[in-house]
């Protein structure tokens, strides 16, 4: 097996980095030298006191490079060609930058951190690479101070709905005492109540992290890129994390913990936006500008703090998410004040798959390291279905099967719906990091799905019978037994001893076939057990996927709701005016009419009621029955009464009470 040929434009270069192990432990990982340059290949054998039939197979892998275990920081930096992918997210003059990956692979305590961040004393590769990238733009960097025209031109051109703050006031606003300048944004963050001003002192410790105390080794002030002398640059730094297969911004005030109780985060989504249909991004994130070094150290010291960390049986310090650093470098015209263009270079530090019998976890640890050797599982697939693309095939690689996959491989396969859109995919380098003498299984499982190229080598086993002939005496002719056999007729013919010869090779032929059998029936079942984790895997996710969905269809319903409530409540309100307004007019019509009927002195009758009209009728007819009663007595008496002496007083006293009758008697 020749070392793989890959073209200078693969997706992926896989590097092999071993660890110095300071166990006891038998080596089972040994290099091969090359006499052509550096080695490119491994081989794996199983420990000797191994029963397991399977792990007697001896293989050998194939990576771009194997670093052994004296290779420095800087032999990875200079060895993986990241220089080479920083260079090329700056972009050559007058063209964009190209999308870059880097990540590390491998078991729990294998050093990937180590290869990533560093050590107290030592930088890693995030660190050397920011320096870097400082160094060849650091006279071109625009002042993006909170007002300039810079800052909200740099907000304006973010296509990611991201919270954009500068170093200072980001930095001040997290270790001060809370009264930096605040400023709005450009979009919302999908997280509640998050703002970092609105955190107060609680958020973390005021112990402001000083660049002079980090480590400054090895330097990289001999390494020099070119920088585009037309253009200006600006660095936006931002951090999260996939854990238990969601992501979390690591510089949001929401990860803010309060008496030992972390508070609730709201995870972010990976998604295209109207501005980034080429590409997918993660929405929401907060994205801090820094102006320089000593700013992207703070700002990345404040991140790690956030990160998911824990201590187990095969790590003090374990990660149990995976950590993304992605460094945003933007460009535009320095004359001409143009648009911005933007090109992204992650780097990515992959939790390590564990066995929870070695790492002894329980509880939420284990249902984490779950989580991780899941997305591993998955990450293992796509890689092996990359690595059979590259020899010729033409599978789909699945990597919609879980967050850490989407955002590794989605802008390195580009759909068929951003083909108008289409830009180069990114540039991937992934670093395997491994332990020659611990943990056999979890590292020969690593080697599989991650090396460009496999070769199994099964080691020929002895059958029974072969051990049964070669442990009897050898049968010379002249010896006493011949003699015996000779005198007794029954020496076995040539043609017997030939058929027992070729019956003792098809029994080892077979014996062989039937270990090669079992190897392969126990990696398919291995992969028929994967295939089902995955099946189940991918119903949970579709649960969950269904249930983000359903969450945002129901925020923005909710919001289109609220829309509505207020556009009719604006109509209710402009209606009532309008009617107000009529009523009025109607009322002034009214009272001017009045005015004009009082000036013309008209009278104005009101109609009789019925019941007093009828009650009315109803007296008067009772009057009249009262008075015709009335002139019946008085008939009656005048009749009765016969004696004129009496009509005569009657007479005068009817004068005397007429004082008209009087005045006529006097006349």
């Amino acid at each position: 097996m020749d070392a793989p040929s890959r073209p200078s434009s693969s997706l992926f270069n896989v590097f092999l980095r071993l660890r110095p192990s300071t166990s006891s432990n038998a080596r089972f990982l040994t290099v091969e030298e090359n006499e052509r340059g550096h080695p490119t290949h491994i081989t794996i054998q199983p420990p000797a006191n191994s029963n397991d039939k399977r792990k007697r197979a001896v293989e050998r892998f194939a990576f771009t490079q194997v670093f052994q275990e004296d290779a420095q920081q800087m032999h990875l930096f200079k060895g993986t060609g990241i220089v080479e992918m920083i260079e090329g997210v700056m972009g050559a003059p007058g063209h964009h930058g190209r999308d870059g990956l880097f990540a590390t692979l491998g078991c729990s305590g294998s050093g990937k951190s180590h290869t990533i961040l560093g050590t107290k004393t030592q930088r890693g590769l995030v660190q050397m690479t920011l320096d870097t990238i400082y160094q060849a733009c650091e006279e071109q960097l625009v002042q993006s101070f909170y007002g300039a025209p810079a800052f909200s031109s740099l907000a304006a051109a973010d296509v990611s709905d991201a919270q954009m703050y500068t170093a200072t006031a980001y930095l001040d606003a997290v270790y001060g005492d809370n009264q930096s300048e605040r400023f709005p944004s450009r979009a919302q963050t999908p997280m509640q109540d998050c703002s970092i001003f609105s955190t107060g002192s609680n958020w973390k410790s005021n112990k402001i992290p000083r660049p002079s105390m980090l480590p400054q080794t090895p330097s990289v002030t001999d390494i020099t890129l070119p920088a585009d002398p037309t253009v200006e640059y600006a660095i936006v730094m931002s951090m999260y994390e996939v854990y238990n297969d969601r992501i979390f911004d690591l510089l949001s005030g929401s990860a803010s913990k309060t008496k030992g109780h972390a508070a609730k985060r709201r995870a972010l989504l990976f998604k295209n936006t109207e501005q980034s249909p080429d590409r997918k991004v993660v929405a929401g994130l907060t994205k801090i500008i820094c102006g320089s070094y000593e700013e992207a150290m703070m700002v990345l010291e404040t991140g790690l703090m956030e990160r998911k960390v824990t201590g187990t049986g095969s790590n003090a310090v374990s990660s149990r998410s995976h950590g993304f650093f992605n460094i945003e470098i933007k460009k535009r015209n320095a004359e001409h004040k143009g648009p911005w263009s933007s090109s992204n270079l992650t780097i990515v530090d992959l939790a390590g798959s564990e066995r929870a019998r070695n790492a002894k976890t329980a509880g939420e640890t284990l249902a984490e390291a779950g989580k991780i050797n899941e997305s591993l599982m998955y990450l293992g697939q796509c890689m092996q279905m990359q690595s059979d693309n590259a020899g010729g095939s033409k599978n789909i690689v699945p990597f919609r099967q879980c967050k850490l996959t989407e955002l590794l491989f989605s802008n390195s396969y580009p759909s068929s719906k951003t083909a108008q859109h289409y830009r180069s995919p990114q540039k991937s380098i992934m670093v395997v990091t491994a332990d020659p003498k611990i943990d056999y299984n979890a590292t020969s499982q690593i080697l599989r799905y991650s090396a460009l190229a496999r070769e199994v080598t099964v080691p020929r086993i002895p059958s029974t019978t072969d051990t049964i002939l070669a442990s009897l005496p050898s049968k010379r002719p002249g010896t006493a037994s011949s003699a015996r056999t000779a005198s007794s007729g029954r020496a076995s013919p040539p043609a017997t001893t030939e058929e027992l010869e070729n019956a003792n090779a098809e029994i080892a032929r077979l014996a062989a076939e039937l270990e090669v059998s079992a190897i392969r029936l126990s990696e398919e079942t291995a992969r028929r057990k994967a295939a089902e984790s995955s099946w189940a895997a991918a119903e949970d996710h579709m649960v969950d996927l269904e249930q983000e969905i359903r969450d945002e269809c129901y925020h923005e319903m909710e919001l289109a709701v609220d829309q509505e409530r207020r556009r009719w409540q604006t109509v209710l309100e402009n209606e009532q005016d309008n009617q107000q307004a009529h009523m009025d007019s109607k009322i002034d019509v009214v009272i001017r009419a009045t005015k004009a009927q009082m000036k013309q002195e008209i009278k104005v009758y009101e109609d009789p009621d019925p019941e007093l009209r009828d009650r009315i009728e109803e007296l008067e007819r009772e009057n009249e029955l009262l008075r015709a009663k009335l002139e019946a007595n008085e008939r009656e008496t005048q009749q009765r009464s016969a004696s004129p002496i009496k009509r005569m007083r009657v007479l005068k006293a009817k004068k005397w009470a007429d004082p008209s009758a009087f005045h006529m008697d006097d006349e």
